[in-house]
């Protein structure tokens, strides 16, 4: 190993160091089906932990932004979405849309709705 190698990875791990390790693993470090405990181990313990319905868990991770781009766009957070105790899904969304995120993922394995919520015999017949 040269020196010029030696100095890449050590200005590699400084930036990871200092901006996160969250968001130094990509997305392709996490292959489907990992369990949650490879996903902590490739990425880190997470900030939060939401528990959804159907199974689904939203492990939370807050990247650290430059203060003008988190005011302008606001601040970002990357989820991490386990079903069953394995990785389905990972997406970065603004940090005020992710109860609404983590919910669309555990909607899809919902169960088709039988009737519609609200029957009006005038507009429709049979309900």
């Amino acid at each position: 190993m040269g020196a010029g190698m030696r100095w890449q990875i050590t200005a590699q791990l400084a930036v990871c160091i200092g901006i996160g390790s969250a968001f130094c693993a990509a997305a392709s470090d996490l292959a489907p089906g990992m369990s949650r405990a490879d996903v902590v181990g490739v990425i880190g313990p997470p900030d939060a932990v939401r528990v959804e319905r159907n199974g689904v868990v939203c492990l939370s991770y807050a990247l650290v932004g430059r203060g003008l781009f988190d005011r302008v766009l606001g601040a970002r957070t990357r989820i991490v979405a386990l079903k069953e105790n394995r990785f389905f899904d990972d997406a970065v969304v603004r940090s005020d849309s992710v109860r609404f995120h983590c919910s669309r993922l555990a909607g899809q394995w919902d169960p088709p709705m039988r009737a519609p919520l609200v029957c009006d015999e005038r507009w429709r017949r049979g309900c």
